[in-house]
């Protein structure tokens, strides 16, 4: 379960807001897109995470695809060497402390597991 959320912390938070240098925050227009999807992405674990874990992983793999803008928007903004804004970082962090319960249920569920690698910020589209 802590590999699933860190892997989930790593690829959608410090993946588009790593600090390992300054760098510009994302364009607030970017920083809205991103966040809507992640506020989906925190309804839809919770939402799905009650009807068990395939449900769970068919709900996230399909709302990820529907959202590719969405992470394209944090790709490009990563490569560009931008970063979110404390607030959004903070609200992307609460959000993952509410997928929690769901996410001990179900992190170690191999379609689960899959679901969430497609968050992965450094892989292309």
């Amino acid at each position: 379960m802590r590999a699933l959320l860190s892997v989930l912390v790593v690829a959608a938070l410090a993946g588009v807001a790593a600090a390992d240098a300054p760098k510009q925050e994302m364009a607030a227009a970017d920083v809205t897109k991103w966040l809507a999807f992640f506020d989906k992405l925190v309804g839809t674990v919770e939402k799905s995470a009650g009807n068990g874990c395939d449900r769970l992983a068919v709900d996230v793999s399909a709302l990820i695809d529907r959202n590719k803008d969405a992470l394209d928007t944090a790709r490009n903004a990563r490569a560009a060497g931008k970063k979110l804004p404390e607030s959004a970082q903070q609200h992307m962090l609460d959000g993952v402390k509410r997928m929690i319960p769901a996410m001990q249920k179900c992190g170690q569920h191999e379609r689960v597991k899959a679901a969430f690698a497609k968050l992965d910020l450094n892989r292309k589209s």
